[in-house]
């Protein structure tokens, strides 16, 4: 039950996920996103569900664990999944779709077992900052999630970092947290992320002030919202100006800086045109009123203050925004409002080459609204995972493509078709449902709002072998091999079924198939039935089917 972090608690993920093996997380404070950058490797992340919740809102929680690398579930607690007579709760049977899809389809191995991607961003994490926040008023004691803002006029820390991870995340695209301690010992590398962004990045060191000089001299984009460095490591005042000339400003000294967060109305210059930057922008607060452009260029004016400004620095460049994300957890949640924010940063990110080669839209080419897209590489073959987030029948109805109706288990639900547009041609296959769907590079699909699409795009098609005794006897452990035509590691699930015909999900697995071989063992118990039993083998990712039948004797 780990908490967010703050300035009081000690939760500082950066450094525990260094030397924690086995984490039970609440997701509050963008955990999933920290664990998922910083956990050293082969750690289990793990989280709590259950609590009496079901339908779609259950298996939500559990898809948006699964696509973070948070793949170990708990469930709080007993009484919330067995009844009184000891059947399953509904609540229990909702939940286990979402595991039977994660064990018994092979998807949780499958994820395990791939590199999550992402599309060269990086977000700071800085403790110092933190403690700053809560210095100056902006984190409280008290808040441990992100999104709670109820006044305008109090700027929230933890809601403007949830805000960042929001809108990266809304156009589709993926990053990881870096933190203030391995900037400042490391430097960020360049051949892994275009961009920088500093979310109140109040805190920050020489050394962390000199990797970002270095690394936008090298060529990439530092973004920051407000008042980056305005306080050091330790938390004094910044004595130096090196933060103010890496972004082109000129601001008052440091003890007398104060954000006064105001709204007004956004005009764009004429170098925002350069940028993509669209002119009709609103709901954007100013920061700070009084800060300058000195060598750099204002490409936004909110009111009468300077905001986007623009300084190129050697090969790179910085933007300084000027303003505070932490309203945009609270806009999206409202009919998917915030669309200033987005706009502005797919702008920026545009300008600096990052973009998704894959575009998920509904079918009138509409970008996709409040749904989490990640992306893997899994030997030569990339997954798709798509998990649209459980919103209220009330608020989808009337977008784009979406249509609703009564389900047998799950009552009202959505259903949302989709267009997937691809790079280029792959073959493509639907994981959950094992289904082969064409060579394409163009898919139209669908999915359940609060549900997940796992696709698996190949450049090639699989041909398994599978062999193995015809016969047994009961308590044999009989050995199968599996072979595959491809050279690098493929997942085959083996569903084993019964003479009668019923699967048996104690003796199925899911087999890591590597150098074209491996090997299921299908261990018999003593009081089996005697009978034919049928093992079905299929290759998750590429869709290839084989089966082999053995008597029990």
């Amino acid at each position: 039950g780990t908490q967010a972090t703050n300035a009081y608690n000690g939760a500082d993920w950066s450094r525990l996920d260094r030397v924690i093996d086995d984490f039970l997380s609440y997701d509050g404070g963008n955990q999933w996103d920290m664990h998922r950058s910083f956990a050293k490797p082969n750690a289990m992340i793990g989280f709590w569900t259950g609590y009496g919740s079901h339908g779609l809102a259950v298996q939500n929680a559990i898809w948006t664990a699964a696509i973070h690398n948070v793949l170990h579930p708990n469930i709080f607690w007993m009484y919330s999944f067995l009844n009184p007579d000891f059947t399953h709760s509904a609540s229990a049977r909702d939940m286990g779709k979402a595991f039977g899809s994660l064990t018994s389809e092979g998807v949780g191995k499958l994820l395990m077992e791939s590199v999550r991607q992402q599309d060269g961003i990086a977000v700071y994490y800085s403790m110092p900052s933190i403690h700053a926040a809560s210095i100056l008023g902006y984190h409280q004691r008290s808040s441990d999630d992100d999104d709670e803002v109820t006044d305008k006029a109090r700027l929230s820390f933890s809601a403007n970092r949830d805000g960042w991870v929001k809108t990266i995340k809304d156009l589709g695209l993926q990053f990881d947290f870096v933190s203030s301690e391995d900037v400042a010992a490391k430097g960020i590398a360049s051949d892994k992320y275009k961009v920088v962004i500093l979310p109140l990045a109040f805190a920050l060191s020489d050394e962390e002030i000199q990797q970002l000089e270095q690394f936008v001299t090298r060529g990439g984009g530092v973004i920051a919202d407000a008042a980056p460095g305005w306080l050091d490591q330790h938390c004094p005042w910044q004595k130096n100006d090196r933060v103010n000339k890496l972004f082109g400003i000129a601001t008052v000294d440091s003890d007398k800086r104060q954000l006064k967060l105001a709204a007004g109305a956004v005009r764009t210059s004429a170098q925002a045109g350069e940028w993509g930057i669209p002119q009709d922008l609103t709901d954007i607060r100013i920061a700070e009123p009084d800060v300058k452009a000195s060598h750099g260029t204002a490409l936004l004016k909110i009111e009468n203050g300077n905001a986007a400004i623009v300084n190129h620095t050697g090969k790179g460049w910085t933007i300084y925004l000027n303003t505070a994300w932490d309203q945009y957890p609270k806009q999206r949640a409202s009919n998917f409002g915030g669309a200033a924010y987005r706009h502005l940063i797919n702008a920026i990110l545009n300008k600096a080459g990052i973009t998704t080669g894959i575009q998920v839209t509904s079918p009138d080419g509409r970008q996709l609204p409040q749904a989490q897209i990640a992306r893997y590489k899994f030997g030569n073959a990339e997954i798709l995972a798509i998990v649209k987030e459980n919103v209220a029948i009330a608020g989808v109805v009337g977008q784009d493509g979406v249509t609703t109706y009564n389900d047998a288990s799950l009552g009202q639900v959505a259903k949302q078709e989709l267009t997937i547009k691809l790079p280029r041609k792959f073959y493509v296959v639907h994981v959950r449902a094992g289904k082969q769907l064409a060579f394409t590079d163009v898919v139209h699909s669908s999915i359940l709002i609060g549900d997940a699409l796992v696709l698996a795009l190949t450049p090639e098609v699989n041909q398994l072998k599978f062999e193995g005794p015809v016969s047994a006897h009961a308590g044999d452990h009989v050995s199968f091999s599996l072979q595959s035509t491809i050279a690098d590691k493929t997942l085959v699930r083996c569903h084993v079924y019964a003479p009668d015909g019923s699967r048996l999900p104690i003796y199925s697995n899911n087999v890591l198939v590597e150098n074209r071989s491996g090997k299921f063992i299908l261990p018999f118990a003593l009081n089996d039935p005697p009978g034919k039993y049928v093992v079905r083998a299929t290759d998750v990712v590429t869709g290839a089917v084989i089966e082999k039948s053995i008597e029990l004797k």
